[in-house]
This record gives structure tokens, sequence and C-alpha cells, in this order.
């Protein structure tokens, strides 16, 4: 920072030594008795995502404004946490627990323990030296000459390791000594505002500012290096704090340097053990932590109460008029401004309730029976009095006319004049109860309102028009767009337009039913004041109600939470709501008056990106945490759907609606504000729902909804497996309801046939029915024989060379002979079981259905497998068995199917072939798979290759005919076309036949 830099500063601080009044507050304490875990508040920051975090001995808290919510259940034993260091704007808030053993990151709403590495450590010891971290500067810290320290920046830092000098170490790692007079306990003066260090000098009255290495001296006095001052500064919110004579400011950028914003008054800043300190810019709340008496939130106010601070002052506030621009006075004489007593005049003791000016500026008065008048030319200090009558009750002035309200035996009746002289009537009324409203409507018409009533008065005519009874009329109020609003004690507000009343809607509480006065400010809003709060509200939606009688009206709500110190405003029969020429508003409330400038008081609402709705209790389990959809068990009682908004104003103005949809559905429904924003979930039958919430995010009447997806797990018998297996279940009842009716009909039908149908009838049936029976019978006896006849077959000829062996074996004496027949016995009968484990399949050859397999097997497997069957038989003949098949060639046809077929080839190979070759291979194309088997034995002749030519090409041959010869291949020619296979036979040459059978791909 330059010198010049510094000049401004002086202009600055010389206004600051003015006396200053600061925004009014309210203080809300919380401790281990309504919301945290423990009495300490050590550090407090906020996320990106809106929620403020407080460091505590017993966790760390999340606090939205509305709830509290503790986090202490991580895995450790020590839950001490201290000072926040990171970057919110990244989603990154550190803290470590004492003693450096774990380390907390709050990332995405959440705490999380993370593994601790060295570089995470804020303190430690390098050589005989003790190096500690300064991340915040608390009210109350204390720096030790022996402890070097240093502050880390976002890319360089600053090292306090020597006396009278400051060491700067940029992002390269260069240093560069500073030379200043300092020492570390100098460091109670420090704060960083962005990347620039400030150190002041208490005692010189200087003020030394370091902007990246480059040192610039300001040595004028100033709040800064003021003895009196204490500064708190927190790195991780970029905040620092100037405590001055019970002032408190904030430092903020600007572009001539640092500046201060003052924010509060607080005299009790020194009574309590503050550590930490945090300002919330966007609700005007200054968060002041202490060690040991927990967390004090100062909600800062631009509402100024002016009252009597006399001992047993009566403060409730009636009559009253406007007197300067920025003054009111009441009927005692005192002067008011925003900030209390301005001046006091000698009015002496008068009635409280009623005053006014008159044409002159004068002001009268009530006092019993009488008007007092003071002067105005007077400076108010000369006065007279006017004698009314035995029952005079009130004066009121509306337009050029003045009116009484007296007691005349037992009527009331109401005086109008067009002078200020009270002297004789012009006009005269008579009413039931006395007159509390009075309103010059028009130059001849006047509304009036009683305890009854309102009326309509023509003067010209000397009429009475009721226009509407049995409401209590308090006053009348023309606001500065030319609107009337009548005001009642207890039946609401009402827009009196185009001669009719318009009822205006209640405040969901029903506070507006006693609504006192209103006022119309420059933004477009009316401020109207009750028994029970000062509300605000869009004048557009009252406008727009009371055309249409349906357009939703939002009101905000003020309290005392908001800065005035009752609750409960006054009003009479005159408007005593002011819009001073300063623009400040005046309302009268039962313990002073309340001053604000309705464009300087601020109204919150949600951040419509900032809702979140991520927690759930069921039942009385933890909270638990979801991402997209809620899962409920079937036997759940309650869940709890949380709703998370960070809003840390009054949230009696939060308007938030939820509403269901799915197996049951559900209108809008106003979410109930308490101790925690919630939907509850009860009740609910099983099934996917959705829960839409809605909350208003501006006065405009703009909802933002969110929604949430939720599942109730259902019973088996409320799922709808269950219902369509009882709908069938009943279907099927009805059904065979309905056929055992239909069958007893035609059961009865049937019987009186057989009465007329003679006893041959009966026997032929009888006969046709056996003749099926028969012909069944003897199908399947057919198939049986034929099934019989097969298995034999394809088993006679291992179990015939197995037989021989054994007579070989019988007849031999040689022991390696005797070896080798039972090395050839084993293998023939191991391979004979092995075909005897699939006769179940094999019997089902001929029945089998579907001649395809789910997935497709290497067809080359079959070969290699008959291959080992027929091993030993052909090597007994001196006849060897080649497979030259190399790759797996696959195929979907019945694995089964062709498993019969090849072993039947083979077979017939097998037995006409001596001291030959059989050879297995397999060939391909895109069309065909071809399977050759080849031998060099006795062979087929050419009249046998064409009989089973004709046999295989024949379209009306469906079974097989198993009588004569070549059974096997009649069984492989019917199998053949049951696969929709072909088959060939032809001469090898010299000697033997090659058989090719062929399978199509598609």
């Amino acid at each position: 920072m330059s010198f010049a830099h510094m000049r401004v500063w002086a202009v600055f601080f010389a206004f600051l030594y003015l006396n200053i009044y600061g925004q009014r507050y309210t203080s809300t304490w919380y401790n281990i008795d309504n919301g945290l875990p423990q009495s300490s508040a050590k550090a407090i920051a906020k996320d990106k995502y809106g929620f403020i975090w407080i460091s505590t001995e017993n966790g760390l808290v999340r606090y939205d404004g509305i709830s509290f919510v503790t986090f202490n259940n991580f895995k450790i034993d020590n839950l001490h946490f201290g000072m926040f260091i990171g970057d919110p704007v990244r989603d990154s808030i550190t803290t470590l627990t004492n003693f450096q053993e774990n380390k907390i990151i709050i990332k995405n709403r959440f705490p999380r323990l993370s593994k601790l590495t060295p570089g995470d450590r804020v303190s430690y010891t390098k050589g005989n030296q003790l190096v500690q971290r300064i991340a915040n500067n608390t009210i109350s810290s204390n720096f030790y000459n022996d402890v070097q320290y240093f502050i880390q920046l976002k890319s360089s830092k600053y090292i306090f390791r020597e006396k009278d000098a400051v060491i700067y170490k940029n992002e390269r790692g260069i240093e560069t000594r500073i030379s200043l007079p300092f020492t570390n306990e100098d460091l109670n003066s420090i704060f960083v505002l962005n990347e620039t260090l400030f150190i002041n000098d208490f005692q010189t009255r200087k003020t030394y500012s370091i902007h990246h290495g480059k040192l610039s001296v300001y040595d004028q006095p100033s709040l800064f290096n003021d003895p009196e001052t204490k500064i708190y500064w927190q790195q991780i919110t970029n905040q620092s704090f100037i405590i001055n004579r019970n002032n408190i400011y904030i430092v903020e950028e600007s572009p001539n340097g640092p500046s201060l914003k003052f924010l509060v008054k607080y005299k009790e800043i020194g009574s309590h053990s503050y550590y930490s300190m945090y300002y919330g810019k966007n609700f005007n709340n200054l968060y002041l932590g202490t060690l040991n008496n927990g967390l004090n939130i100062l909600h800062l106010s631009n509402m100024y109460v002016a009252r009597k601070e006399a001992d047993f002052a009566n403060n409730v506030s009636n009559a009253s008029l406007p007197f300067s621009n920025n003054t009111i006075i009441t009927e005692d004489g005192t002067e008011f401004g925003k900030n209390g007593i301005v001046h006091k005049y000698a009015f002496g003791n008068n009635d409280n309730y009623l005053m006014m000016y008159d044409n002159s500026g004068n002001i009268l008065i009530r006092k019993r029976k009488s008007i007092i008048r003071f002067y105005k030319n007077s400076g108010y200090k000369k006065k007279d009095s006017t004698y009314i009558k035995e029952g005079f009750e009130d004066f009121m002035k509306s337009g050029n006319l003045y009116a009484l309200s007296l007691l005349n035996s037992s009527r009331y009746q109401l005086q109008i004049f067009k002078k200020d002289q009270f002297t004789k009537p012009d006009y005269i009324y008579s009413f039931k109860s006395p007159v509390t409203a009075f309103f010059q409507y028009s130059e001849g018409h006047v509304l009036v309102g009683n305890n009854e009533g309102l009326y309509s008065l023509m003067l010209d005519k000397n009429t009475v028009r009721p226009l509407i009874k049995n409401i209590s009329v308090k006053s009348i109020v023309k606001t500065k767009d030319n609107l009337i609003w009548i005001m009642t004690n207890k039946n609401g507000f009402y827009l009196f337009k185009d001669r009719k009343l318009v009822k205006m809607p209640n405040d969901r509480n029903n506070y507006l039913q006693s609504a006192h006065s209103i006022l119309e400010d420059q933004q477009g809003f009316y401020w109207i004041s009750s028994n029970n709060g000062l509300y605000k509200v869009p004048k557009k939606q009252l406008i727009q109600y009371a055309e249409n009688r349906k357009s939703p009206v939002f009101y905000y709500r003020f309290t005392k939470k908001d800065g005035f110190t009752s609750n409960e405003f006054n009003g009479n029969s005159q408007p005593n709501a002011y819009a001073l020429e300063n623009g400040e508003f005046i309302f009268p409330s039962m313990d002073g008056f309340v001053f604000f400038n309705p464009a300087q008081v601020q109204t919150y609402y949600p951040d419509p990106k900032k809702i979140y709705i991520e927690r759930a209790k069921i039942g009385n389990a933890e909270t638990v945490y979801f991402n997209t959809v809620l899962d409920l068990k079937n036997d759940y009682k309650t869940a709890d759907i949380f709703i998370d908004i960070p809003y840390f104003s009054n949230f009696e103005n939060l308007y938030i609606e939820a509403k269901i949809s799915g197996e049951e559905e559900s209108d809008w429904e106003a979410v109930a504000l308490g101790k925690d924003l919630k939907y509850t979930i009860s009740n609910l039958s099983p099934g996917d729902y959705t829960l839409k919430v809605r909350i208003l995010a501006s006065p405009d009447g703009k909802y933002e909804e969110k929604a949430v997806q939720f599942r109730i797990e259902p019973y088996f018998f409320q799922t709808l497996l269950f219902k369509i297996l009882l709908s069938i279940i009943f279907l099927t009842g009805i059904i065979i309801i309905i056929m055992l009716m239909t069958n007893l009909l035609r059961t009865k039908n049937k019987a009186l046939k057989r009465i007329v149908h003679n006893k041959n009838s009966k026997l032929k049936e009888t006969s046709l029915t056996l003749e099926v029976v028969k012909n069944d019978l003897q199908k399947e006896t057919e198939y049986q024989k034929k099934l019989v006849e097969t298995i034999s077959h394809d088993i006679t000829t291992p179990i015939r060379f197995i037989a021989m062996l054994s007579q070989k074996l019988h007849e031999s004496d040689d022991v390696e002979l005797q070896k080798k027949y039972f090395d050839s016995i084993y293998k023939s009968s191991e391979q004979l079981y092995q075909f005897t484990l699939n006769l179940k399949e094999y019997t089902e050859l001929y029945k089998a259905e579907n001649i395809f397999e789910e997935q497709e097997y290497p067809v080359n497997r079959i070969l290699e497998i008959k291959k080992k069957l027929f091993w030993e038989i052909a090597k007994e003949r001196e006849t060897v068995i080649i497979n030259s098949t190399e790759t797996n060639i696959n195929s979907r046809v019945s694995e089964s199917i062709l498993s019969a077929i090849i072993h039947n080839v083979i077979d017939n190979a097998v037995k006409n072939t001596f001291k030959g070759e059989i050879s297995l291979n397999i060939i391909e194309d895109d069309q065909k798979i071809i399977i050759i088997i080849d031998d060099t034995g006795t062979g087929m002749s050419t009249e046998q290759i064409a009989i089973y030519m004709n046999l295989f090409k024949n379209p009306k041959w469906k079974t097989p005919s198993f009588k004569g010869k070549g059974l096997g291949l009649h069984m492989v020619i019917h199998l053949v076309k049951k696969i929709n296979a072909e088959i060939s036979f032809s001469q090898n040459f010299p000697k033997g036949t090659i058989v090719e059978i062929t399978l199509k791909k598609n």
C-alpha cells in the first residue's frame, strides 16, 4: 500500500471519532442447554453452501439459523476441536483435534475423518525451535518470543523468527527480510486482508502494511493503532474486526486500502470470554463465540425505539404528531427522534389519547372536557383552552373538516365543523355508539366508523347509509396512492374501493385481525402494525387479491427479534403512524415509538440454490443421509424428512409447503415451523413416492420447488406379484366353477341322450374307444421294441469284444499278454460304462422334439469321445482310428442325436475293417459343416449304397424299419432326417466306404 493510500485513511478515521449511533441489536445465547454439545465456540466459519460451522470441545456443530446439528460420532477419542483452516470456496474446511491427533475435513455439508499428513500440522519442531502457524488472531491470543510463527497465504508466507524484522517468502521460496520495529508480542495487533499483512504499533501509533514483500508505513493515529483497540482476525473467513470502546467494526477492502464499517455498539463485549467472531453479511448477524458461555448471536437491526429512560416512565405510546423532518411530539410535549428524546416542551398533563394540528399549525390536545391549544408562533409555549361540554369524548380532523363525538343522553352525537373553533356545528348526526373514525371522502361525502359498523354520510342531503355492520372500526386511513383502508379492532382490515368494502386476507397467525395503521413506502410495499408484530406486504398482492379474491398474499412479520422492544403496537381513532420528511416511518408501540427507514430495513428470503433435502430420521433411530432415494422398510412407523435451509433470520417468515404423490396423493400443506423443519411420513401404503417441497424465495410470491424420491417396501402380500397371483387364483377359481357348472349341465345333457340312445350306440362308442387305446398301446409296444433293438445293436460290438478278450485271457499263460488283455478289457469297459450312463438320453432320441441346443458346442468333441470308445476294439483288429480335426468347429444341432449317428457309423466301420485305417474329419464353410468318416474295410456294394440312399431320399419314410439287415444304418438315416441333415455313402478307393454327414448352419 502506498503512502498516498495511507493518506486516505486519515480522512476516513477523522470521522470515526464522531459520535456514532449504531444499529440496534437483539442478543440470543446458545449453549449446552439449548443446542450446543458443549458451551464453547472456539471458531466460527461459513461453508460454500451457506451453513455456519462452530468448533467446540465436544464436536463440530452445523447451524442453519433454525437448528443445530452436532457431529461428534467420529471414531476417535479426542473431540476437542480448535481453529478452522482451509478454503470454503473450494468446499474444504479443515480442523484438527487437540495435540494434532486427528484431522476432520468438512466437505459437501458433512464432516469426515481424514488421514493426517505432516503438511497438515499447524505446529512442529524444527531443530530446537518450535514453529507454529497463525491462522487467526483472537481477542485473547498469546504469542511468545521463543516461538517461530508464520502465516501461510495461498502461495507465499510471512515468517516471524527474528527481532525487528518480518521475513516474506514468495512462491519460489525466495526470502525477503523486511526491517521494522517488531517482536512476536506485536502479533496481537496484526490482521491479514486478502494477501496484505497489517501490523499496528499501539505505542508509536503507526500502522505497517506489507503487500507481496513491499512495506508501507502510515504514521498517523487511527482506530487501527489506538491503544484501546482489540483486534480479531480469522484467515479462513478473511474477516477482521476492530473493537474499540465497545464499538465493533469490521474491516472492509476499498480501492484506497482497508476501511472500517461500523457494526454495533455492544457494551457487553468485555463481559465474556469472547474467543471467535464472524459477521454474516447476508442476514446482518454478528456471531460471538466464547470459551465457556456458548455462542452469542447479535441480530443487527436498522429499527430504533425512542422511549423515556427514566425510572417508572410510561412508554405506552398513544397520541403523537409529526413535528419536524425527523422528530415527533407527544401529548406531554416530549419531542422524540429515533435515538430518544430531543427536547421537552411544557405541555403539562393532558389526556394521552388525542391530539392534532389546526389550520394554523397549532397543536390541539384534549384535557378532560376541554381542548387545549398550543400556539406555534410562540414556540408552543402559549396556550388557551376551549370548554366543549359535559359528555365530550373525542375530536377528529380529516381534510378540511373537524368533528366532535359527544354523549348526549343515551345517544352519541357526531358534530361536524368547517372551522377549527368548535363553536357551532355545521352538521349533527346521531349514533348508538361513539364514533371512533372520521374521514372526509370528498367535499360532501364523509365516512364514519364506530363499534357497530361503517357508515356513509352525505352532508348536503343529511343522510346516513350503513356500508357494513357488526364490525368495530378503529380508524380510516388514506395511503399515498389514494386508497382508503378501514382498520378494525378484531375484524381485520378492509379496502374501500368503488364505494364497496373488500376484506383483506389475514396472516397465517391471524394477528392482523387487530390491525392498527398502514403506511406505503417508496418501494411498493405496505407496512401494517398490529397487536402482535409489524407486517410488510407487497402492495400489488393486496390489490390483486381485491380484484379476484384468489391471489395469494404473503406477509413478512417483524418482531422483537428485529430490534423493537414490544410486539404489541398501538392505535386509536386517528392515524398515529407517520412518514416523516426524511423518509422515516414511526409506529407507536406499547413500549416506545418505533423509528425506521423502510428503504434500509431488509427482508430475508432463502437462497433458491441453497435448499437441501438429504437427512431423515426413521422412528427413534439415528439420523441417516440419503442421496436420491430414501428407502423405508415396510415396518416403519414414522419418518421425518428434514428440510435444511441456511436461513438466519426470523424463521416465522418462511413459507414452506409440501405434498406427496405416488400410491397416495396429498394437496399442498404448510410445513410446521418448529425446532426443525421437517415433513413427517406415516401410515402410507407401500410403493414409490415423490415428496415435493416448495419454499417462498422472494417477496413477489415466487416459490422454489425441490423434489425427492422415497420408497416404502411392501410386505409379500402387498406386492404386485402377489396381487397378480391372487387375481389368477381368483380367475382360475371362477373358471373352474364355470367349467364345473358347464360340465354338470353337459353331464345332464349326456344323461338325457343316453336314455334316448340304445345300447348298441353305447357298445359302438365303447368299441371305438377300445380300438383307439389298442392302437396307442400297439404303437408304444412297437416303439419300445425298436428302442431295445437299437440299444442292443449299439452295445453288441463292444460286449462281443470284451467277451473275446476274456476268452483269450483265459487261454493265455503269458503274464505280459494277460496284462495287455486286462488293460484292453478295462478301457473298453470304461468306455462302455460311459455309454450306458447316457442311455436315458439315448431313449429319448426318437421322442425328442427339440433338435437344437441352447448354446453351441464343438462337434470334434464327439469324434474324440467315440475314438476313445472304439480304440481298443479297433486295435484288436489291428485297425487305427485317426481324428484329423485340429480346430474346434461348433454347432447347435442336438448333441445326443448327432452322437448316436456318429456312434453307429464308426461302429459299422470298426466291424468291417481289419488291419486297416478309419479316418475321422470335419470341414466347414459359410453354409454347412461336413463330418467325414472313411475306412479301408470291406466296403459297401453299389447296390447297398443305392438302397440306403433311396431310403434317405424317400419322403414317406417316417419311422425306421428294424427288420432285416442294416439295423444301425436304418436308425442313422432316421436320425439324420430328424435333424434336417444329409448323409451320403460312397466307395473308398482302393477299398472301404466313405460316409459324409452334412449339417446345415442356418
